[in-house]
């Protein structure tokens, strides 16, 4: 019995350890291709998985424009709540996830002005790494899409 409990509790601590791993890789890796404006390097920490090409153009623009006169001041991952599912509408559609989040990319910029800003990425396990996820259509938007506009959608 006490052999059962030393295990379970063996095995526990190496899961926390492997998680903590994998965030501290996602967010050096993030740092050090922001730090050398590499934005192919932040492309391949995103999940992308079911992102139309529109949404990805979008992103990567968007992150490209972000190197611009700013430097990460201050980087971490913190826990989600357990059950939390961050969703949207925007055009009358529901957006989710493309991943379980299990934590929240927090990073602090700071302009060559000194100006603050901040921003918050999901992230989350996928196929055996830590990943950002990425905003995709709903399942029941998918199904819905089809014209019906009744509010069970």
């Amino acid at each position: 019995m006490i052999r059962n409990i030393i295990v379970t509790l063996f095995a526990i601590a190496f899961s926390v350890t492997a998680s903590a791993d994998q965030n501290s890789l996602l967010v050096q890796n993030y740092l050090n291709s922001f730090a050398s404006r590499d934005a192919e390097g932040i492309f391949k920490l995103i999940n992308w998985q079911g992102v139309d090409k529109k949404s990805r153009h979008s992103l990567q623009k968007h992150i490209k424009s972000g190197f611009k006169g700013r430097q990460i001041r201050r980087i971490y991952i913190e826990p989600v709540p357990e059950g939390l599912k961050p969703s949207y509408v925007e055009n009358g559609k529901t957006y989710e996830l493309n991943l379980k989040p299990t934590g929240q990319l927090n990073i602090v910029y700071i302009s060559n002005k000194g100006k603050r800003s901040s921003a918050q990425l999901f992230v989350g396990p996928h196929k055996g790494k830590m990943m950002i996820g990425s905003a995709v259509v709903a399942p029941e938007a998918l199904a819905c899409k089809s014209g019906d506009n009744s509010k069970t959608c």
